[in-house]
């Protein structure tokens, strides 16, 4: 991916990249010929996915050992792109496990809003803020289909989500003027570690499950054309039918519906 790498330069930041989603965005990157920063918190699995990156694609792989709901290791992660002049930036780490609202304990609640909204919030304004004036670069930001609607078992995690979608799509139209694209990417079911641990039952209305490689790639390919995209052709008529078609009250009933027969349990 020449032009890709022509566009946004020779270094990326994936931050959540140990594994799942953010170890795809990864590979991706690392198989169109960009060095890579990792930033995640599990050594172990960063560390496994790091070698076998520079082993199978011979670029360069840092991995900075972080936190990302501490807000104190921004700023090592802004030294760390200024010292590659790194000029695009993934932010895939979040928390959503699925369980009742009223399960979740305080501290909790503001682990999802630092890790899911607060952290990207600041990261991306210091990122934009360390950028050369004029230098083309790119922001995408995993946002979900759980942030579309209000859903049960997963409140706050939606929560955190619509907010990043929203986030991701205003600085679209606000930054496009300074050369910065910026994406918002609301994946559905995605087979990751993550999404496997919640155990979800299979039924008719449910979602089709994606791979973490179709859509890290398909990400990165439309990133610097569209404000939000959804991976998915079955996502992409979901989200057609239940926000152009069908009325939201009925639509969130689907959705909530759906979510009650996969977890009812």
């Amino acid at each position: 991916m020449d032009k890709f790498k022509k566009r946004y330069g020779d270094w990326a930041l994936v931050a959540g990249a140990a594994e799942g989603l953010g170890a795809a965005f990864s590979e991706v990157l690392a198989s169109w010929g960009l060095h890579v920063i990792m930033v995640d918190r599990d050594t172990g699995k960063m560390k496994a996915t790091a070698e076998r990156l520079r082993r199978d694609y011979s670029v360069s792989i840092q991995e900075i050992e972080a936190d990302l709901s501490d807000m104190l290791n921004i700023a090592t992660i802004i030294e760390q792109i200024k010292e590659t002049n790194c000029s695009l930036l993934i932010y895939n780490a979040a928390y959503g496990p699925v369980k009742d609202f009223l399960d979740n304990t305080v501290d909790e609640l503001d682990y999802y809003v630092n890790l899911n909204s607060r952290t990207p919030l600041h990261l991306i304004y210091r990122f934009v803020k360390s950028l050369p004036s004029g230098q083309r670069s790119g922001i995408l930001v995993m946002s979900s289909l759980a942030g579309l609607w209000g859903t049960q078992l997963v409140v706050p995690y939606g929560a955190t989500k619509a907010f990043d979608y929203n986030l991701a799509e205003g600085l679209h139209y606000e930054l496009k003027g300074r050369k910065i694209d910026v994406m918002a990417c609301c994946a559905g079911a995605t087979d990751t570690p993550n999404y496997r641990s919640t155990k979800p039952k299979e039924n008719l209305l449910g979602p089709s499950m994606l791979k973490p490689h179709y859509v890290a790639d398909r990400a990165l390919r439309k990133l610097g054309k569209k404000a939000v995209y959804i991976p998915g052709f079955s996502n992409q008529l979901t989200y057609f039918l239940l926000t152009r078609i069908f009325p939201r009250s009925l639509s969130a009933g689907l959705m909530n519906r759906v979510m009650y027969k996969m977890y009812r349990n």
